[in-house]
């Protein structure tokens, strides 16, 4: 082949490259909302009021659903939803399909939603890989309308603003949305509404939030531990002595260290 001819080819090519990658971001570009829980009331609720109550387990669940729902319209549910693992793990449908099922009992308000997922297998059995294929798919899901998540701006926890709703309403907020509120409110946003809003709760800030494992966004990382010298600080956090040494107060909520991989 001709450079010239060599040369346009590679050109082309470069610019497709580029197209494609414009096309991912648009695609995946997400709109960014910031506001008081009023406005969140007003302008975010309303028409959404399932998804954004959805449990942690309802959300991975519609996850699942959603990255199989695109290239695999007509399959059965349970096959939608393995799509996630289709290009990465082989050979272990019926594991695979075990861990969907886990979701969708849990989803459906099982008491299997009380247990902790346990992945035990040889070395080099996908287990990782599996986990990692999960953590993606949420941080991609996150980033859509249909995964919007948000949270009380601020907050450690990435906490649901839904919770913010009094324990008295909520029987109402049922009537009127359908849907129940089972979360409280975290010793940390008990805290931050009274002390900077008088208890005023629709003035609290709201943002929208995207799950991201390297900023540490509703992923979190736990290394191997020898269970001799592991710590429980390490899942929850711990009290910050400096911390302690400016508020005076060793039980406020601000002296505690959200460093964990859990909390």
């Amino acid at each position: 082949m001709p450079p010239l001819a060599a040369d346009q080819n590679s050109h082309g090519t470069t610019a497709d490259f580029i197209d494609t990658l414009s096309s991912f971001s648009r695609l995946h570009r997400a709109q960014r909302w910031e506001g008081t829980f009023g406005e969140f009331l007003a302008n975010i609720l309303p028409g959404h009021a399932v998804a954004l109550a959805r449990t942690s387990h309802e959300y991975v669940w519609d996850m699942l659903r959603w990255h199989g729902r695109a290239a695999q319209p007509d399959a059965p549910e349970s096959v939608r939803a393995r799509e996630l693992f289709k290009r990465e793990l082989f050979g272990i449908d019926e594991p695979l399909s075990r861990v969907v099922d886990y979701f969708k009992a849990a989803a459906a308000g099982s008491d299997v939603g009380r247990r902790l997922l346990l992945m035990l297998g040889p070395p080099s059995g996908g287990k990782s890989t599996l986990a990692i294929l999960l953590k993606r798919g949420l941080e991609e899901y996150s980033r859509t309308d249909e995964g919007a998540l948000y949270a009380i701006r601020g907050s450690p926890l990435r906490e649901n603003p839904l919770n913010l709703i009094p324990t008295s309403l909520r029987a109402e907020f049922r009537d009127r949305y359908g849907v129940h509120i089972g979360g409280e409110l975290s010793p940390w946003a008990r805290d931050f509404v009274e002390r900077e809003f008088e208890g005023d709760f629709v003035r609290v800030p709201v943002e929208r939030v995207f799950l991201n494992e390297a900023s540490r966004i509703g992923i979190g990382t736990y290394a191997p531990h020898d269970p001799t010298t592991a710590d429980i600080a390490d899942l929850v956090g711990s009290v910050d002595l400096a911390k302690v040494a400016q508020i005076g107060d060793e039980g406020d909520p601000r002296a505690w260290s959200w460093s964990g991989a859990v909390y």
